[in-house]
């Protein structure tokens, strides 16, 4: 019988390749945001530092006209300068302003260069002083001009520069997945999956069998585990095997015990039921058959009750060996002459009984005249002649064992005391009177 081996776990939803991608491309992708989150922030504030350059540049490059344009209050180039300055891409507006306050000159930048409303959209403002110098280098303060600018101007300069950026990265992390995914399928995904398919195909005939088989490529922890798997089998083969082994031996074992106490059994049966002296059937043995003989009705059954004559004078003179012998003599010699079917047993002491099933009352009488006989004509070692007397009976309709019982040993009795070596039948009414006539 093939030994069983534990129920089969339920596969899990998800892979542990698959798990293990997940991981290691979350992992990455953290990463990857925040170093593009740097990069864009790192180019921004670059953006906006050129800018703040930018704007402060225009002092040293358009202060000094502007000083000269107010000084002389030449309001053509005034305006002249003012609107070059609003087409500069950093420039949202401009504005002049006289040594009192008053504004003089004012320029916005057209309203399709105004940068859309956004977090990034603060206004720069920087004021500078007009100051023109005479020819002898004396500074007379002619006013003061603002320049107006917005953050949203530096974030459009690296708009493409952000874009490239953002491009970059999702091809990068697209492509990393597209690595991960093939290697950790194939060094992870397929040699779990190849081993545990190998493990869910196992049972008690197929372990140790082959070995569980990975692929050459490489040696790392995957081929260790196998390794150590198939280690595993040939030792739970061996067990197996020395089980089955085992269960073979115990069955064989088993069996003979098994026949053994069989044949105890019958032995000690028989033991119950023989005559450990004469090998003849005991009382036990002869009561169940008489029980047998009652039990079926209307059956015809002849029942003999023997005795040997003047046993007792026999122990007494030869000692009780020889009487011993005289009877084992005497039973082997009553075993010759039994009919077919007839039931030879000791009865008890010099006693002996013949079941007769299927028997009448004649044939029983003659079978007992018989053995008589045979008794009287045979000489016994060291008693020489020796006779019996012969009791006989017929199962009559209604008879239990005692009442038949009692007519044959009522018999016995009369061939006893009617001078013994003979044969006497049974046909009056039970006696409870039998007397010692030994």
């Amino acid at each position: 019988m093939p030994l069983s081996l534990p129920a089969r776990a339920v596969r899990p939803a998800g892979s542990l390749a698959g798990r293990l991608l997940r991981v290691i491309f979350g992992c990455y992708l953290g990463v990857a945001v925040l170093v593009t989150a740097l990069q864009i922030l790192t180019e921004y504030r670059s953006a906006h530092r050129r800018l703040e350059a930018d704007v402060q540049a225009m002092e040293r490059t358009f202060g000094a006209g502007l000083a000269d344009a107010l000084w002389s209050y030449n309001t053509g180039v005034l305006r002249g300068i003012l609107n070059g300055m609003v087409q500069m891409p950093v420039v949202m507006g401009v504005e002049v302003r006289d040594e009192h306050g008053r504004e003089v000159e004012r320029r916005d930048a057209p309203e399709a260069r105004v940068p859309s409303g956004s977090f990034l959209d603060r206004p720069i403002t920087r004021e500078f002083a007009l100051v023109y110098m005479d020819e002898a280098g004396q500074p007379h303060p002619v006013g003061r001009w603002t320049v107006r600018s917005n953050d949203g101007i530096a974030l459009e300069q690296v708009k493409g520069t952000l874009i490239v950026i953002l491009v970059n990265s999702i091809l990068k992390t697209l492509a990393l997945w597209v690595i991960f995914w093939v290697v950790v399928h194939a060094m992870v995904g397929r040699p779990l999956a190849r081993i545990g398919h190998f493990v869910d195909g196992l049972d008690s005939e197929t372990l140790g069998a082959r070995p569980l088989p990975l692929p050459a490529r490489g040696h790392h922890e995957l081929h260790l585990l196998a390794q150590a798997f198939n280690a595993m089998a040939s030792k739970l083969r061996g067990a197996f095997d020395e089980n089955a082994a085992l269960m073979r031996d115990l069955k064989e074992v088993n069996a003979t015990l098994q026949a053994r106490v069989e044949a105890r059994t019958r032995d000690l049966e028989r033991l119950a039921r023989t005559d450990p002296l004469t090998g003849l059937g005991n009382r036990r043995d002869l009561d169940e058959g008489l029980a047998q003989a009652v039990a079926q009705a209307g059956a015809r059954c002849g029942v003999i009750l023997a005795d040997v004559d003047h046993f007792k004078g026999i122990n007494d003179r030869y000692g009780h060996a020889t009487g011993d012998a005289v009877l084992v003599a005497c039973a082997d010699l009553l075993r010759g002459i039994l009919p077919p079917g007839a039931r030879l047993g000791r009865w008890g002491g010099e006693e002996f009984m013949v079941l007769c099933p299927e028997a009448d009352g004649a044939t029983v009488r003659a079978l007992a005249e018989a053995m008589r006989r045979r008794v009287e004509e045979t000489p016994f070692p060291a008693v020489g002649d020796l006779t019996c007397s012969f009791g006989v009976a017929e199962l009559r309709a209604g008879d239990s064992v005692d009442a038949l019982l009692s007519r044959v040993d009522l018999a016995l009795y009369e061939a006893k005391r009617n001078g013994r070596n003979r044969v006497e039948a049974a046909d009056g009414a039970p006696s409870s009177d039998r007397r010692s006539a030994a």
